[in-house]
């Protein structure tokens, strides 16, 4: 997967040409093909998690299976037993696949916790083009299927899952952050300015430090008229007494990198709250959605 999130255009463009490819095949098979996996994502427009997907399998059309003896032998594709309960929807009138709540518990077993959060996240986005769920179809799912390779691993993601998120970027940003013992920011926050008719929605924000975080993704630095609408867009927010700080993708390309990243916004927290907030030795995502620690009052606050 590309490093940067996808954009509305660009999946839509992924969108069409696999389903001139899932046309072509089920032209050539008897048999109803029910599409799974990231045939399921591109599909419905969703951008794919990180994965280690072996080469020989990229590209390959997924579809899943009652069972075994289900399976068939057409090129290039990769038939998959099922997991846990499927849920299907048609696309384009005529092209079934696992709904995006299903096609994501079916992703549970191989992805790590983090690429599991990042996926909900990515299914639930802000912009309403995007949105294909809530959290609500979550839970309703888990609660039904009740037991199937990975449901755990489910269950603790929806512990730190937001909605009306934007990018997938941005989603990893957060994680970084609690990662090393920092609180959660609150997502898309909303700032409103005085002589502004519409509210700025900030990517990342600990509201009650005035603090603001954005990721600065790499289509904003090949445009000079978003570099100036940027270069705006902060100077609005620090002329209303904000803290900003930008991420990019270099901040995230190592353990180094992320250290250095939580340590600005730890740096940004003291210089706030006048208080020390030291970072927490790097924990495991799995410890980043422990219950106790999510209930845990900010360090400023103890």
């Amino acid at each position: 997967m590309s490093n940067e999130s996808l954009s509305l255009t660009a999946l839509t463009e992924l969108k069409v040409m696999r389903m001139q490819a899932c046309d072509t095949l089920q032209r050539h098979s008897r048999q109803r093909l029910i599409y799974a996996l990231d045939t399921a994502l591109e599909l419905l427009s969703i951008e794919k998690p990180r994965t280690r997907t072996a080469a020989k399998q990229r590209g390959l059309i997924q579809t899943i299976v009652s069972s075994p003896s289900k399976r068939s032998h057409l090129a290039g594709v990769r038939y998959l037993a099922r997991t846990s309960p499927i849920e299907t929807q048609i696309v384009g009138r005529w092209f079934e696949c696992t709904t995006p709540v299903c096609t994501w518990a079916h992703y549970a077993s191989t992805l790590t916790l983090g690429e599991l959060i990042v996926l909900a996240e990515s299914m639930m986005r802000r912009d309403k083009r995007l949105k294909r769920a809530g959290i609500n179809d979550f839970l309703r799912y888990l609660q039904q299927a009740r037991q199937f390779s990975g449901i755990r691993k489910c269950r603790l993601a929806l512990r730190v899952v937001q909605e009306n998120t934007d990018s997938s970027m941005e989603t990893r940003t957060r994680l970084v952050l609690m990662r090393y013992g920092l609180p959660a920011p609150v997502v898309n926050y909303e700032l409103h300015l005085s002589g502004r008719a519409r509210p700025l929605f900030i990517d990342m924000a600990y509201p009650e430090l005035k603090i603001a975080i954005e990721y600065d993704g790499n289509h904003h630095r090949f445009s000079s008229a978003q570099v100036l609408a940027d270069d705006k867009r902060r100077e609005m927010i620090e002329d209303a007494d904000w803290l900003y700080i930008k991420v990019t993708f270099v901040d995230l390309q190592s353990e180094a990198g992320e250290e250095r990243l939580a340590q600005r916004v730890a740096t940004a927290m003291e210089k706030t709250t006048k208080k020390p907030i030291p970072l927490e030795p790097r924990l495991t995502i799995e410890q980043v959605c422990d219950g106790h620690r999510l209930r845990r009052k900010p360090p400023w606050a103890r």
